[in-house]
């Protein structure tokens, strides 16, 4: 079986080598970047490409390739286009000739990624005709071939082809020739994953990776290219958005990524390479000091201690980087030497030991106002703030092991990851936590958390003996009673907000109606009180409210 690698320009497709559609073969189809001349393309090797194949490629790929290269401020690009016939037609002694608009879709992601640089994970096989110069994917014939010569391919995970499910397909199939096609990839489903595609837009995100993306925008040059007007109308402004959109997070959330896993080595090329583009474009970038430093901080200790080899970026990078920095940005610079070198990282500081959905219709004038308000903080709204990114942040802070051996280790461990959970949630840097003051936080949230569970002693028996867990189910807990924090905030928040911006008489009526929806939750002697009693002091209303939403959740996770 092959082993799937990551290469520029080389992407399998299946040739269909058989007129009557029943046997397939998979090749390669290989793009290499040539030196400017006036031939911007040359066909080579042994598989041919025949002379209409060869002018489509000219007049109907080539073009969208220039359009996306344009708008990403890159120069055109003159390439060399090859086909390798594989194992199975040589053995058969079978010549495979590219006549058929079946391998547009190969040649393109090729050509696209041999003129961007992007590495492509070769575990798929794609096909599809792009059908104008806009990027729209059509059907093509002979799929079930192809979906079984992919089935068959010990190295081939993912088969992507044109939607068989628009109405153009019948223009290119019966409809038993569909009916056959989707039969064969619903059967082949079990061996391979299917993806269908409609344009190059969606094709894009199918088979560039985050990582290759932000490493190869930092390489060529299109990192920092202006975010381009929306037209989802047009696959091609589709697929430069998915290139240029958040690249600066991408960067900042791969390099994260790499030094949680453990890949340091990448995360220290990606540093550099991000180095090597600023200092090229002679600007300083956006606060990198600050960032590099939170994220070094909030990285479990082993990782840092174990797993990093400072420094992670050379002492040459910083200072010529920091050479373009403007005034108000040396500080920066500093704590940029600093992460990079890990120094003053760890701060040695004294240890002390069922709720009706919003949206629901309502005659009741009082319960409507209510429900205008709180459909900002409705379960669904705060899994989507909170719970999904807390709960992702979670999950991507990997422990080397679930024990800790000293009380120390244990409350650095803590401080990384309160760190880690407070950065994943900041937009912009100046929203990052002061490190110096995360040890007393971090110990605080766990102070909380396990109130009544012991307390801290108690948690750091569990993390030393591993126990229960040990240390990750400690993380599980502070994870639960950070998210409980940061939505009983905002809750609160909303809720002042809301009243302040309201006249009396209609502050009467939005309490008036929390207590009929919150009935069940509020306390029994409470129940009977004059909505104006809450006005200006709502706080009991608040927790009310806070209780509806945790029966939810505790009913949600016992069904």
């Amino acid at each position: 079986m092959a082993v799937n690698t990551q290469i520029v320009g080389r992407v399998n497709t299946a040739l269909v080598f058989r007129d009557d559609n029943q046997r397939a073969v998979i090749s390669v189809i290989i793009v290499r970047r040539r030196k400017p001349s006036r031939r911007r393309l040359r066909f080579l090797g042994t598989v041919e490409f025949s002379k209409s194949i060869k002018g489509h490629i000219k007049n109907a790929i080539l073009p969208i390739i220039d359009s996306i290269l344009r708008q990403l401020e890159l120069p055109k690009r003159n390439f060399e286009i090859s086909a390798v016939n594989l194992g199975a037609a040589s053995a058969l002694d079978i010549g495979v000739k590219v006549s058929g608009l079946s391998a547009d879709v190969p040649v393109f992601v090729a050509m696209l990624s041999a003129a961007l640089q992007i590495p492509i994970i070769n575990d798929f096989v794609a096909t599809g005709h792009i059908a104008s110069i806009e990027g729209d994917i059509s059907a093509v014939k002979g799929i079930p071939a192809k979906v079984e010569a992919a089935k068959n391919d010990g190295s081939i995970k993912r088969f992507i082809y044109p939607d068989l499910e628009k109405d153009e397909s019948l223009k290119v199939l019966s409809i038993n020739q569909r009916d056959r096609s989707i039969d064969a990839i619903m059967a082949a489903r079990e061996s391979i994953h299917a993806s269908a595609v409609s344009d190059i837009g969606q094709l894009t995100r199918q088979v560039f990776t985050e990582e290759n993306i932000v490493l190869a925008s930092l390489k060529e040059g299109f990192f920092r290219v202006a975010k381009k007007p929306n037209r989802p109308d047009r696959p091609i402004q589709e697929a430069i958005s998915f290139l240029i959109n958040d690249n600066e997070k991408r960067f900042w959330d791969t390099l994260q990524q790499y030094f949680l896993v453990g890949k340091c080595g990448k995360g220290k090329e990606l540093l550099r390479v991000f180095a090597d583009f600023y200092i090229d474009q002679q600007v300083y970038p956006a606060t990198p000091g600050a960032r590099l430093f939170h994220l070094v901080c909030s990285l479990p200790p082993a990782i840092r201690q174990l797993k990093m080899d400072f420094p992670i970026l050379d002492t040459e990078l910083c200072f010529k980087l920091s050479w373009f920095a403007r005034k108000n940005e040396h500080e920066d610079t500093l704590r940029l030497l600093d992460a990079a070198h890990g120094k003053n990282i760890a701060q040695k500081t004294e240890i002390f030991s069922v709720e009706e959905h919003p949206e629901t219709k309502t005659a009741d004038p009082d319960c409507r106002v209510f429900d205008t308000v709180t459909v900002q903080i409705s379960q669904q709204a705060l899994t989507q703030k909170f719970g999904i990114p807390i709960d992702s942040a979670r999950g991507s802070y990997i422990l080397s092991s679930s024990t800790v051996k000293t009380y120390e280790e244990f409350i650095d461990t803590l401080q990384a990851f309160y760190l880690h959970l407070k950065n994943c949630l900041a937009s912009n840097p100046a929203e990052f936590s002061d490190v110096m003051k995360a040890r007393s936080e971090a110990i605080a949230l766990l102070e909380k958390a396990f109130y009544d569970k012991g307390g801290d002693q108690a948690a750091f028996a569990r993390a030393r003996d591993g126990t229960e867990g040990g240390m990750r189910s400690i993380l599980d807990t502070l994870t639960e009673q950070y998210k409980a924090e940061k939505q009983g905030i905002y809750i609160q928040r909303v809720f002042k907000d809301a009243i302040n911006s309201m006249e009396w008489d209609e502050r009467v009526r939005f309490i008036r109606g929390a207590m009929k929806r919150l009935e069940l939750f509020l306390p029994k002697e409470l129940k009977d009180e004059p909505p104006e009693r809450f006005v200006r002091s709502y706080e009991t209303i608040v927790r009310a409210y806070v209780s509806s939403l945790d029966k939810v959740k505790q009913l949600l996770r016992s069904m």
